[in-house]
């Protein structure tokens, strides 16, 4: 179950194929994206398959629940941010808007929100160090290009 949540992440399968042409990404970052991705795909699912240790009723402890719980609704978040962000404009329209509706009410970059959720759901979930390390580094990067948005 936990890697289920992890192998479904809709920023690496679904959204690629919902998004519009817009400015090509650069080689290097997809690179070093890809390699990111690989590296940690790798060391979350040996942490869970290899040194994970969950007692027998962990599916019904409050902590898996609520991390459960937690990476739904940043999924949600994620998944409804991101609709919102495709349908700024109009195809062929160009220029910056702000976004309305959904989370973005509340705050600006409401898609990095969904994903920060999403994986300290996970975290709590999985109850791991490996997981909690993934948890943060999301934090971190996604928190830094959140507050760029915002600027």
């Amino acid at each position: 179950c936990h890697s289920f949540s992890f192998l479904v992440h809709y920023r690496a399968l679904i959204f690629p194929l919902l998004i519009r042409q817009g400015k090509p990404t650069p080689f290097f970052t997809f690179v070093l994206a890809l390699l990111f991705c690989i590296y940690n795909g790798y060391l979350q699912g040996r942490s869970l398959s290899n040194y994970a240790e969950f007692p027998s009723g962990w599916l019904k402890d409050p902590r898996f629940i609520t991390g459960l719980i937690g990476w739904l609704i940043g999924m949600a978040i994620n998944i409804h941010s991101d609709h919102i962000l495709r349908n700024l404009r109009k195809p062929g329209e160009t220029g910056y808007k702000i976004p309305r509706g959904g989370m973005f009410e509340y705050v600006s970059g409401a898609n990095f929100f969904g994903e920060i959720l999403e994986w300290f759901g996970f975290a709590l979930a999985c109850w791991t160090i490996e997981s909690l390390a993934f948890a943060l580094c999301t934090l971190f990067i996604l928190g830094s290009r959140a507050k760029q948005h915002h600027q």
